[in-house]
């Protein structure tokens, strides 16, 4: 493995452990067992090191999408969270940590901004065709989906932002979160889309 993939996982594990603010440069250095000028030579700011795994995520991200099959979105949307859960235990500190990183950083607040509206936009071209698709209630406005978007993300970070070491221990963890982040969207179908969704749950 190269030395700049070491630094980003043994950082990102560290960050997850004890926080982004808890974790130095050099202490990724001492754990590694290399120099202080090695780690800098790749990431000469925490603040890029924090960048670079921030993109790495939103890759693993954005190729969960591409999975989507869009003759069965909602089975898509629905089966989402399982593989989204992993990347975000992977990625847990963003979560944990994602207001003091946002205050602490404003070139990487201002990117993850950018980034929430562009996939957004995705994601709202996908409610829009279960609209379409008689499994999501027609009457929902835009101004309702992009409500229904914010309100997921926000699930969704304050489910891991609450976790404490005993949840980490329970088998079910995965499940639970599946459950939890897609209830959201049941009030909202179709009786035809209810039926669906509870064929696939």
């Amino acid at each position: 493995m190269k030395t700049k993939d070491r630094i980003k996982n043994i950082s990102r594990e560290l960050f997850n452990i004890k926080g982004f603010k808890n974790v130095t440069l050099r202490e990724v250095a001492t754990e590694l067992s290399i120099s202080y000028g090695n780690v800098t030579y790749h990431f000469e700011t925490k603040n890029q090191l924090i960048l670079s795994l921030y993109e790495d995520m939103l890759k693993e991200t954005v190729e969960i999408i591409k999975t989507f099959d869009f003759g069965n979105l909602l089975k898509s949307i629905l089966d989402a969270p399982k593989i989204t859960f992993e990347i975000s235990l992977k990625y847990l500190f963003f979560y944990v940590d994602f207001i003091e990183i946002k205050r602490s950083y404003s070139a990487l607040s201002l990117k993850i901004e950018q980034d929430n509206n562009a996939r957004k936009n995705g994601y709202l071209n996908i409610l829009k065709q279960l609209q379409v698709q008689n499994l999501l209630r027609k009457e929902l406005t835009d101004n309702d989906l992009d409500y229904l978007m914010d309100l997921s993300g926000a699930m969704r970070t304050f489910f891991f932002m609450n976790l404490n070491a005993d949840d980490f221990l329970n088998p079910n963890l995965k499940n639970k979160y599946v459950v939890y982040v897609n209830n959201l969207i049941f009030p909202y179908l179709t009786e035809d889309g209810m039926k669906k969704y509870k064929c696939y749950k």
